[in-house]
């Protein structure tokens, strides 16, 4: 028995034994872990589709049956399944919350007396489409008159139209959508309003909204009030127009810096800062099917393309800024009474909620950044510091052959500058002097822009620099002085902190580049707007073609489903 006790030969395979037991009930427990999370990451799957199909507002079968129906299908009626599903009155929004207890037997459990393993599996899926505010904004510069030739996608036939008339049957398209899917039938009136904002170089706000916004009055009498205001870089970094502040109006006529014009100005402003033109106005706050369509359809093309204008007129329509101009407007039976209130506040709406509202801008251009011009308001009235001896009160223009203008008379013509000693240059004699003996008569800058319809550009270099000198910098430094204008990369930069600021409120935006090229200007910072604005994947680059497809696209987008949790 001693020798035995002292022997060790042996004790290694009982020692081996002992941790090959250990190994086995620790592996088969890790089994039943692996088991557990498999059949737990099924059930999550399929609570989550159960609860997406079930929250749709496109399904009409009881929501309860359809959550439950899935689940049964996939092998899972064991469960017992209650899903849980909450609505609006209307149907505008639809909530289903699926809870379930889980319990698996386990294989190797019991020897450490775990018998099962349980799980709380829950899943919820909300579809909303509540109130809706949507700024379309579109193109409406010269490109958009181009012949486009592309393959219908929905016939497979050849076609020849417009990039104009191919944007309007889509933009219609998707304002139908709109109205299918958010003010359907049974849904309270003032559940969508949608304002349509065209743009060019410019954007032209009309005779019904400028009911609710005051505009400035030193260039509004006649044929010459124009219902463009001016937009300063500053402006871009918050997205709204205050409705109860004076906007300075943008000056009619040309104010564009062009060495195309040192010759011969334009005198029928063939380039005017802001077109009027009805067609071009915008519709603020429509909820009327027919009459947003018809807009559309009567959309006419041309001139420059100002993209952060138009975006910065959409973004500034769904700022709670704006609600005293629709208040106004209400007031006037220019818009309906059912959207009092709007524009609501910036949360996203949740479906029962009566203030708030989802928010979208949809930019749309086939083009880049251009240019926008007015004049400084210092230059637009009053004397210009030109006097001529000559009752007309006029500039003597000079024309060729054909009636272009090619210069303009110096006899008798004089510029006074009061800090000047002495204050007169005489034009003829290129020279300073004292006051001239004869009679002198001024010529007003309403003169210049209104009655003889002269550019900017060209007074500012042929004109008014001359007494202080010839040189290119002297030249650009007097237009400088007089003109308001925003060009290419000013307003590409424009844009993005507009995109950036509507990130910060929760501004759903979607932009859509037709038939650019991805290296343009224009495709570059539509996508970068869209990024900056909400993230990728709202940027479009697509043809004439497959605008249609594009727009559609979108109008699913803003009432897509969200797995809330």
């Amino acid at each position: 028995m001693r020798r035995f006790l002292r022997e060790e030969d042996g004790s290694l395979l009982i020692l081996s034994l002992q941790i090959f037991i250990i190994m086995m009930i620790t592996l088969g427990i890790a089994i039943d872990f692996v088991r557990f999370e498999e059949r737990r990451a099924l059930v999550q799957s399929t609570l989550d589709r159960a609860a997406l199909a079930a929250a749709s507002l496109n399904q009409k079968v009881d929501p309860e049956t359809v959550a439950k129906d899935y689940i049964d299908k996939a092998g899972l009626s064991y469960l017992n399944a209650q899903p849980k599903a909450t609505g609006g009155l209307n149907d505008e929004w639809r909530r289903v919350e699926i809870t379930v207890q889980d319990t698996m037997p386990t294989i190797f459990g019991p020897i450490l007396k775990i018998n099962s393993l349980s799980s709380e599996v829950s899943s919820a899926a909300e579809e909303s489409v509540g109130t809706v505010e949507i700024s379309l904004v579109l193109d409406v510069s010269g490109s958009m008159n181009e012949s486009v030739s592309y393959t219908d996608p929905s016939t497979g036939k050849a076609v020849t139209s417009t990039r104009i008339a191919v944007t309007q049957s889509a933009a219609n398209s998707f304002i139908g959508q709109m109205f299918d899917t958010i003010q359907t039938p049974t849904a309270p009136a003032g559940r969508l309003a949608i304002s349509i904002v065209p743009y060019n170089q410019n954007v032209v706000l009309g005779s019904t909204l400028t009911k609710g916004y005051t505009l400035s009055t030193d260039v509004s009498n006649g044929s010459y009030a124009k219902t463009c205001i001016d937009l300063h870089e500053a402006d871009f970094g918050t997205l709204g127009i205050d409705a109860n502040v004076t906007q300075q109006r943008t000056m009619y006529g040309d104010s564009v810096f062009s060495y195309d014009f040192n010759v011969s100005p334009w005198a029928t402003w063939s380039i005017e800062n802001c077109v009027e033109n009805s067609s071009r106005a915008i519709l603020a706050y429509g909820n009327n099917e027919t009459v947003l369509k018809q807009k559309i359809t009567d959309l006419v093309a041309s001139g420059d393309t100002a993209i952060d204008f138009g975006a910065k007129w959409g973004m500034a329509l769904l700022d709670p800024l704006a609600a005293p101009a629709i208040t106004k407007l209400i007031a006037s039976k220019d818009v309906s009474g059912d959207l009092t209130g709007h524009p609501f506040a910036y949360t996203n709406v949740s479906g029962n909620s009566a203030n708030t509202a989802m928010k979208v801008l949809v930019l749309m251009t086939d083009g880049e950044n251009t240019r926008s011009y007015s004049t400084r308001p210092a230059y637009r009235t009053g004397a210009s510091g030109l006097m001529t001896t000559s009752s007309t009160g006029k500039l003597t223009l000079t024309t060729d052959y054909y009636g272009n203008i090619t210069g303009y008379s110096t006899t008798g013509l004089y510029y006074y500058d009061p800090t000047r000693n002495p204050p007169y240059y005489s034009y003829k004699s290129a020279s300073w002097m004292g006051t001239p003996s004869s009679k002198l008569y001024n010529i007003t800058y309403d003169t210049l822009w209104k009655t003889q319809k002269l550019s900017l550009h060209w007074v500012a270099d042929k004109v008014l620099s001359r007494p202080y000198g010839t040189s290119a910098a002297i030249k650009k430094a007097t237009y400088d002085k007089m003109a308001l204008r925003s060009t290419f990369s000013d307003k590409d930069a424009n844009l993005l902190k507009l995109c950036k600021a509507a990130k910060a409120k929760g501004v759903k935006v979607f932009t859509i580049a037709i038939d650019v090229e991805d290296t343009s200007n224009g495709a570059k910072v539509l996508k970068a707007c869209a990024e900056e604005g909400t993230g990728s994947g709202k940027y479009y680059k697509t043809s004439s073609g497959q605008l249609s497809t594009t727009f559609a696209s979108i109008a699913k987008k803003i009432t897509a489903l969200r797995l809330v949790e």
